[in-house]
């Protein structure tokens, strides 16, 4: 049976290790990039009821109130640092209502040498007044 003789000079390792440079960083802004879509997905949710709540109601200090209640019932997760509405509630008792939301996202992993930590989305919805009959 014939053996073979391996040299032992290491290039695996440095391979390995140099591969490793590119294909970290690379893995953890994709960490940033999967939590910013997460954020703009749940604030697209959370803007769509609160514009339901609102549009509930018969009243525009009622709709203002509702949209709140329905951010502030609104589930965050770890990544959001604050949710709000961003403009008071529009209401028009003849038509339809919207709601603009803002959530801003902390990012999981830190752009290095100065880079953002954070970003905000806003979001705006309408939906026609059903409060009204």
């Amino acid at each position: 049976m014939k053996t073979s003789v391996r040299r032992k000079r290491g290039t695996s390792i440095v391979e390995t290790a140099a591969g490793l440079f590119i294909i970290i960083p690379i893995v953890l802004f994709l960490f940033d990039v999967a939590a910013c879509v997460l954020a703009q997905t749940a604030n697209d949710s959370m803007c769509k009821s609160a514009a339901r709540a609102a549009a509930e109601t018969d009243d525009p200090g009622k709709a203002q109130a509702a949209a709140q209640s329905a951010i502030d019932n609104f589930p965050a997760a770890g990544y959001i640092k604050s949710k709000r509405l961003a403009k008071p509630v529009a209401y028009d008792p003849n038509s339809s209502v919207t709601v603009v939301t803002e959530i801003v996202c902390q990012f999981p992993v830190p752009i290095p040498f100065g880079g953002p930590d954070k970003m905000n989305f806003v979001t705006d919805m309408t939906e026609p007044v059903v409060g009204k009959l």
